[in-house]
């Protein structure tokens, strides 16, 4: 029976030190960056929308949406617009549900600051533009469907 010998050892351990290397460059390329979680500071979440989500804001936010977000997000948010394709990060999904639980604070922090390869807002767009952008996104959400009820009162 032979004895392991140190060289032996030590050429086994460089090579699970080197697996293990390469495995943790792999996940790390998994997750390309920013694909974290994007949360904005608490004191923009809290911020309050002084715009009425009324029909002219909305009206307003739609125009701007059409020309400025409309290429990335799409008609309806849902991030497959012309140009989403081209662009390494998918733009986010404006018609998701997770995007409704966001205050219209976040939602307006997001737009101004932008995230690559969105561009931040901050010049380009007025407060005011943001804030009908923000009403305007709320409407891209979901309708729930109606539950039609029959005669008997059963679903």
């Amino acid at each position: 029976m032979r004895k392991p010998s140190v060289r032996g050892a030590a050429v086994s351990v460089l090579f699970f030190l080197s697996l293990a290397f390469f495995e943790a460059v792999a996940m790390s390329q998994a997750t390309k960056k920013g694909d974290e979680e994007w949360k904005a500071p608490a004191r923009a979440a809290r911020k309050k929308n002084p715009m009425p989500a009324d029909a002219k804001s909305i009206a307003r936010g739609e125009k701007v949406y059409v020309k400025e977000c409309l290429a990335c997000h799409g008609n309806t948010g849902k991030g497959d617009g012309p140009k989403a394709k081209e662009i390494e990060k998918h733009p986010g999904n404006l018609a998701d549900p997770k995007m409704w639980n966001q205050t219209d604070g976040t939602l307006f922090w997001k737009t101004t600051e932008g995230r690559k390869p969105m561009p931040t807002y901050t010049k380009l767009l007025s407060d005011e533009e943001r804030w009908d952008v923000v009403n305007y996104m709320r409407t891209l959400a979901p309708k729930p469907k109606k539950i039609l009820k029959s005669k008997s009162g059963n679903k």
